[in-house]
């Protein structure tokens, strides 16, 4: 991998391998699981450090009898990740094992009609390894991955201090966040980095964990959870973000998983513009009962009001903090670059 990267320097890449890298980053960029791009990265390396690899039999117990069936989880778990991270290049998405996820961790097979939630970028996918597979030497699978290196670069963004170079007021600050959210969802996660910027503008980073969109754990009492001073194992608050129509159900259902999991303090932020009245009367009694509080946020403008005047702060230093906090939660949640992009325009002085 360090050879490879090396290499990738020199400008001197495989011109075809360069635009199925970037055309399978579009693909996933426009919606398709980024799962795909660290499985072919995987797929790659793997074929580079040996020609005998078997790329469709990744998952060794399910190839009994097979000497060239390897673990794709592990190699990519032990090598792939910490790699890309040292080396400086994406691979789509950010977890510790970006194959513990689907469609690959139901596979027996890469070619064993798993069901899959965007079809055209898996059997893109899959075309590009059967090209990797039908190669018999290792010389052009490095040649592959040193495309794939040189391409992903482009895409590995580059933390900076937004803040220093914004000069957002309060009010802009909401009207960024809701530009930013208005213009594409995301499946939630614009308005849930958001959440979680600004309870990091609040309460700190190191208190505030945000899980992944639509992850099916039961780890996390809501999608923005924050963690009391005193025992880091409690959850002191915990927070629903919801960017489509709530109702009264949904918010009950959220309530009684926070009353099980011991969090004594929920939020919801709901900022659909198509979101009807709740009757906030009826949620406070139900919440008295159960000896909880339940804050409904209805919109943007309250929600970033109690963050800011809360964080301990002043409001416009801490209005320009916000900025540069959400800008590395639309990374961690794993937005697309066009949000990242979009967020530094609203935000930064000209």
């Amino acid at each position: 991998m360090r050879e490879a990267a090396k290499a990738s320097e020199s400008g001197l890449l495989d011109a075809a391998w360069v635009e199925k890298v970037e055309r399978l980053s579009r693909l996933c960029a426009e919606g398709a699981p980024a799962t795909h791009i660290a499985f072919l990265a995987t797929a790659m390396l793997a074929k580079a450090v040996d020609r005998r690899a078997d790329l469709f039999a990744i998952k060794p117990k399910h190839s009994i009898g097979n000497p060239n069936a390897f673990s794709a989880r592990t190699l990519c778990h032990k090598v792939l990740v910490p790699l890309a991270a040292e080396l400086g290049f994406s691979i789509g998405v950010t977890g510790r094992e970006p194959l513990n996820n689907q469609p690959y961790f139901r596979m027996t097979r890469l070619d064993d009609a798993t069901p899959v939630s965007d079809q055209e970028a898996f059997d893109y996918t899959r075309k590009l390894v059967r090209e990797l597979s039908a190669l018999d030497d290792e010389k052009p699978a490095r040649e592959a991955l040193r495309a794939f290196i040189a391409v992903r670069r482009r895409y590995q963004t580059r933390y900076t201090k937004l803040e220093d170079r914004s000069s957002v007021t309060p009010d802009q600050l909401v009207l960024a966040i809701m530009r930013l959210v208005n213009e594409n969802s995301e499946g939630g996660r614009r308005a849930q980095a958001v959440v979680a910027g600004l309870m990091d503008v609040f309460a700190g980073p190191e208190r505030v964990v945000s899980g992944r969109i639509n992850d099916p754990s039961r780890k996390y009492p809501g999608d923005v959870c924050v963690r009391s001073i005193g025992d880091p194992n409690v959850w002191e608050k915990a927070i629903e973000v919801r960017d489509k129509p709530v109702a009264m159900h949904d918010v009950l259902i959220f309530g009684k998983k926070c009353v099980d999991m011991g969090v004594r303090e929920a939020a919801m932020v709901v900022v659909s513009g198509a979101q009807q009245p709740l009757d906030v009367n009826a949620l406070n009694q139900w919440a008295n009962s159960f000896g909880i509080g339940l804050t409904i946020f209805p919109g943007w403008p309250s929600f970033v009001e109690q963050a800011l005047f809360w964080s301990g702060e002043p409001k416009p230093d801490a209005a320009r903090r916000a900025v540069g906090l959400i800008h590395q939660r639309l990374i961690a949640v794993e937005a697309s670059p066009a949000a990242v992009s979009l967020w530094q325009s609203l935000v930064l002085s000209p």
